[in-house]
């Protein structure tokens, strides 16, 4: 079969053929139709997330089941899936006892088990999740990544009716999260550095668009504030400066990764009562219900396509920020 394989950090992918792989108990192999491409490549790609080499990348793929090892009961073959970044733990854990497997300290994932940039993959059978029907490949694969990451942000900062939502980057997950937080009845406040993505912000559905110009946490404190703030920005000053922003109880979520720290005036947030909340992929419920909203139309992913042989240029956009706002890479073109 056909697979990308990164063998060396900061070095182009290389595109060679592999023996077919074969799914062992418990496992289900996958013929793959599309997987995104996501920031988290980035991170491999540049060595920040230490992987063993060589190694087939990609986390967002979606295809059909077409092999199924000795004991797997939840899904069969002909079944439309995609996988999951956690796809099982050690089982014997604490967290995995409490299904929480994101905090197995053991967990199997597409590092061990290999990625989606192929024609074919192998996965355990509880880390796939079947997809709704009607869906259409392109917009289900960034739903296994960024859409999951973009539900999660939202559902951990505890939202309640009528409470108004700030989205700080309107990337590739923010353009998610916005149309998320949108569809669930919200005042949806998009917050951009750069005054020619207002329209884009107003396209997907915000009801305002700040675009900053000096203090992002005073700038949005004069528009009345906001009870939630979801940040896909590495900008940690920025992340500092928009707790400023919070109304009395607010919670700021913070989903990128960056050496910077952020910075708390515990005065405000001890008499206002905010909070600032860490998020990742969180409960399996958010994956499912980010699929349905994708399969109902209330969430449109914005995508570039691509053909699997054009990585490398993916990557290199991705690297400079171009994409808008979702790359996917179709492997039945």
């Amino acid at each position: 079969m056909k697979a990308v394989l990164m063998t060396a950090v900061k070095e182009p992918f290389t595109t060679r053929e592999i023996p077919v792989p074969q799914p062992g108990p418990g496992q289900v192999r996958i013929k793959l139709h599309a997987t995104g491409v996501c920031g988290t490549d980035v991170h491999v790609w540049n060595g920040e997330l230490p992987v063993p080499l060589p190694i087939v990348p990609g986390h967002e793929p979606v295809g059909v089941i077409d092999s199924v090892g000795q004991g797997v009961r939840s899904v069969t073959s002909g079944d439309r899936v995609g996988v999951s970044w956690f796809q099982a733990g050690c089982g014997r854990c604490q967290y995995c006892q409490k299904r929480q497997i994101r905090f197995c300290p053991e967990p199997r994932t597409w590092v061990t088990n290999g990625g989606g940039y192929a024609d074919y993959m192998i996965a355990e059978a509880e880390g796939c999740t079947l997809l709704p029907a009607g869906l259409a490949w392109e917009p289900a694969a960034p739903m296994f990544c960024g859409g999951f990451s973009a539900m999660s942000a939202y559902r951990i900062a505890r939202p309640r009716g009528g409470e108004r939502i700030a989205v700080i980057g309107i990337g590739g997950l923010g353009h998610l999260a916005l149309q998320v937080a949108k569809a669930m009845g919200h005042e949806v406040v998009a917050i951009t550095n750069s005054a020619n993505k207002v329209k884009d912000a107003r396209d997907l559905g915000a009801d305002e668009v700040l675009v900053v110009k000096n203090h992002v946490g005073q700038e949005l404190q004069d528009m009345g504030g906001a009870d939630i703030v979801l940040s896909f920005s590495p900008s940690m000053k920025q992340n500092s400066q928009v707790l400023q922003g919070l109304r009395p109880d607010g919670r700021l979520v913070t989903t990128a990764v960056s050496a910077e720290p952020i910075q708390a005036d515990p005065v405000p947030m001890l008499f206002k009562q905010t909070s600032i909340i860490g998020s990742a992929q969180n409960d399996p419920a958010d994956l499912i219900d980010i699929l349905q909203l994708a399969a109902a139309g209330k969430v449109k992913p914005v995508l570039e396509l691509y053909r699997m042989d054009e990585i490398n240029s993916v990557i290199a956009r991705l690297v400079e920020g171009k994409v808008r706002h979702r790359a996917v890479i179709l492997q039945d073109t």
